[in-house]
């Protein structure tokens, strides 16, 4: 038997790409910005292709860089599990580095970008950067294109956007460089993400959040007005479930804590169906947490002798910073609020989670209740009780040059009321997440 009749062709076969993926695998561009939605099929298209590049071409070399190390291992795993039914193609496989060895001597490693300078040294002939939004803006420039120039390798930028960032810059040079393509597909481009599910995701979201999250296009939603969904629409003078009364009778009463000497900004009030109603607030300044609590016992006690009579009468939840011990007292916010309650024999119930939201997630929350990318409205202000409330939500701006940081104002009195109904919000009626969907691996191996 001669020596062409003893060799076998090995066929390495990988998934099948949606139209927007086979777009991406086609491009002949040798950089290329990819603006997907969630749960597009990015990341499956970027892996199959690094798979497919190191199969074809011998002897080389590729990266998928991911922002952190627990999100490398996690697309590490996944490809060899992909691999796992064909594993004759592995020679080697490297838990501790993430790295596997083909058989034909090309190499894949995953890595994360959060301490980029310690990426340096190696020479690529390909390289992928995932979530290009959380890598910082000088991981490209300074260590991966270096690292591709004698090879005159590829790389891919794919992400969801966020606002105008250095991700939207690197989809600028499309428009001047013959070297670059940029590729856009929402959420919807994947056959799995159903016409349900984006319904769905688009009633939970605020416009802005649904236009950058699922249709993949670049807002800016970290500048300017914070609660861009909030208007006069939010506004009325009775409970959406009780028609003609400031509050429902038969509703516990929901309690949002900012903790704060000067102003001490709580504000009540009800939540159902996942909607919510905000009928009254305690706004002191120059106060601490015993004279907030006296105020809100009297004002509960008003309620009950009005006929209230839900169970339980309270249900807090605020600022998880306040459930820290004070030495003066030692006891924290939480401990002075609940021991007068416990004297004045008002039910309640904690739901405060031990550490916060981030800022983003509470207005994100908020902004998707004011008024959803569908239109719909799900959250209420009393127009006459809640006036340091409805001032927040018209003035709170994002903080020039910082990334999700709410700006206080002049006299730093902003923010506080409506950082206290974010905490509720986004605790118990927080956004309704993308589900994980459309999970691919390589189907076979034909000898």
């Amino acid at each position: 038997m001669n020596q062409a009749a003893q060799q076998k062709k090995a066929i390495l076969k990988l998934y099948s790409p949606h139209p927007k993926q086979l777009e991406l695998h086609k491009s002949n561009k040798r950089f290329v910005v990819a603006a997907f939605g969630r749960q597009s099929g990015k990341s499956t298209c970027a892996v199959n292709h690094l798979l497919k590049c190191a199969w074809e071409r011998p002897n080389t070399r590729y990266w998928f860089i991911s922002p952190t190390y627990p999100q490398s291992r996690v697309m590490y795993r996944r490809l060899v599990g992909m691999l796992w039914p064909c594993r004759e193609v592995l020679l080697k496989k490297n838990q501790s580095e993430l790295r596997i060895k083909l058989i034909n001597n090309s190499e894949i490693r995953f890595v994360s970008g959060e301490v980029f300078d310690n990426l340096r040294g190696e020479t690529l002939h390909g390289a992928i950067i995932d979530e290009v939004r959380d890598q910082h803006s000088e991981l490209w420039p300074m260590v991966i294109r270096p690292m591709l120039s004698t090879t005159k390798g590829w790389c891919w930028f794919i992400s969801t956007p966020a606002g105008f960032d250095h991700f939207y810059d690197l989809s600028l040079n499309a428009d001047h460089d013959p070297d670059w393509a940029t590729y856009h597909a929402p959420s919807i481009a994947n056959p799995l993400f159903t016409l349900t599910e984006y319904e769905a995701a688009k009633k939970s979201m605020s416009e802005a959040q649904f236009a950058q999250e699922i249709m993949a296009e670049f807002r800016d939603i970290t500048s300017g007005k914070a609660y861009v969904s909030y208007g006069s629409e939010n506004l009325r003078d009775d409970c959406p479930w009780a028609e003609g009364k400031r509050y429902s009778p038969y509703h516990s009463i929901v309690l949002g804590l900012d903790f704060n000497l000067s102003p001490m900004s709580w504000t009540l009030g009800q939540t159902a169906a996942s909607r919510w109603w905000w009928f009254d607030e305690i706004y002191l300044q120059r106060s601490h947490t015993l004279e907030a609590a006296i105020a809100l016992r009297d004002k509960i006690n008003l309620l009950k002798a009005d006929g209230y009579r839900a169970e339980p009468n309270l249900i807090l939840c605020g600022d998880a910073t306040g459930k820290a011990t004070q030495r003066s007292s030692n006891q924290s916010d939480y401990d002075i609020v609940k021991q007068v309650l416990r004297e004045s024999g008002i039910s309640f119930r904690d739901e405060t989670p031990e550490s916060n939201p981030s800022i983003k997630d509470r207005v994100n929350a908020v902004n998707a209740k004011c008024k959803s990318a569908t239109g719909e409205i799900e959250m209420w202000l009393h127009s006459t009780y809640t006036p340091m409330l409805q001032r927040d939500l018209q003035r709170v701006v994002w903080k020039h040059g910082a990334d999700f940081v709410l700006d206080p104002g002049k006299d730093r009195m902003l923010t506080h009321a409506s950082d206290s109904i974010g905490y509720p919000v986004s605790r118990l009626t927080p956004i309704r997440g993308v589900r994980d969907i459309g999970k691919t691996r390589i189907i076979q191996r034909v000898l």
